[in-house]
This record gives C-alpha cells, sequence and structure tokens, in this order.
C-alpha cells in the first residue's frame, strides 16, 4: 500500500487515502492479508484506489496527491526518506514544485513524531471524517519503545498495513513543527 495524509493545522482536518496495484485485485489482495473485503469497502467508500499495475507508479500517485490538494496552499510534502531517491525522481517527474521534508520512521524522527501526533489527538487538535482506512491503519499498528523509552510506528501483525497512519503521523506531526514555530515577523531572504 501507498498511502497519504493531507493535514490542515489551522482546523485539525485530517484526511487519509490508500492506493494500490491493480494487480491482485482488491479482494483477492484482502483474502491474502486477512482482512476478507475490507479493500473493497475501503474503495467503495473512495478511501482506498488502484494505481499501475504490479506496483502504484511514484510520479503518477504523486500527481494524483497533488490533485487532491488543488487549489490548497501546500506548505510542506513530508515524506519517508526510506524511498527518498523514488520519490524525489517522481516529484521531479510530477512537477511537485514544494519543499519537501524527509524524515525516517525509526527511533530518532519516529519518537519525536509520534509525541507531536499524540499531543495533538490528546489536545483535541485532530478532526477526521469516519476513515475504514484509518481504523484499519491504526488497528494494525502499535508503538515499540527502545530502552531510552523512544518510539516508533510498527505493525502489529505482519500483513498489517499501517502505511495510512504512518502518513498521519508525519503529516500531522509537521503541521505541529509549522504552528509551534508560528508566522514570520519580519523580511526574509533570498538567495539566488
Amino acid at each position: 500500500m501507498t498511502a497519504a495524509a493531507f493535514y490542515w493545522p489551522a482546523s485539525g482536518r485530517l484526511e487519509c487515502r490508500g492506493w494500490f496495484p491493480s494487480q491482485p485485485g482488491l479482494l483477492d489482495r484482502g483474502q491474502t492479508d486477512g482482512v476478507g473485503s475490507r479493500y473493497v469497502e475501503m474503495s467503495e467508500r473512495g478511501e482506498l484506489v488502484t494505481l499501475g499495475a504490479a506496483t502504484v507508479p511514484v510520479a503518477a500517485w504523486i500527481g494524483e496527491v497533488m490533485r487532491h490538494v488543488e487549489g490548497e496552499t501546500v506548505t510542506a510534502l513530508v515524506a519517508d526518506r526510506f524511498k527518498q531517491a523514488e520519490v524525489g525522481e517522481g516529484l521531479d517527474r510530477a512537477g511537485a514544485r514544494c519543499p519537501v521534508i524527509w524524515r525516517g520512521m525509526g527511533f530518532r524522527d519516529g519518537s519525536e513524531d509520534l509525541d507531536r501526533f499524540r499531543r495533538v489527538a490528546y489536545d483535541q487538535k485532530l478532526q477526521t471524517a469516519p476513515s475504514l482506512l484509518m481504523r484499519s491503519a491504526i488497528s494494525d499498528a502499535v508503538v515499540l519503545r527502545d530502552p531510552a523509552n523512544n518510539m516508533k510506528l510498527a505493525k502489529a501483525r505482519s500483513l498489517g498495513r499501517i502505511d495510512a497512519a504512518a502518513a498521519a503521523v508525519l503529516a500531522v506531526a509537521e503541521g505541529a513543527r509549522i504552528v509551534g514555530r508560528g508566522t514570520p515577523k519580519g523580511g526574509r531572504l533570498i538567495w539566488a
């Protein structure tokens, strides 16, 4: 699964979407992953889309992600650095022109991002419509802690799909950082 989360920090609005390649079909994939017809239900609800044949093509996926927020001011695009080269090339091919922030999902970045996500949720600054995709992703996720009490997101079941939860954590954490920085007061220098 490939997933994207969209977060508006001013209102707390959070939306998530997921993508699978078309082969195998959603029903077959659901049977293999042990979730039955859940992927078909997500598709019917507009939360999950198929794109590509055997893999989700990155440039086409980024194009769909950016179309979803067309007309909005995109302050930042946050991505897992695990696939940095592939996503970077896809961003170039899709013509996406916004700042990209690369984050890791391990204990260093993951702990900070999970803590920020948790704070936003506890402060009730997170608003989302009912989402089978998110409910499923969160139910398949666990938070692991190392001996220093650093956290990282992981799968609770080996076949679980936590991509939407991971995308939401990245988006909300960056939104919290943006809000924490506040609005710039004064001029900015631009180096050419």
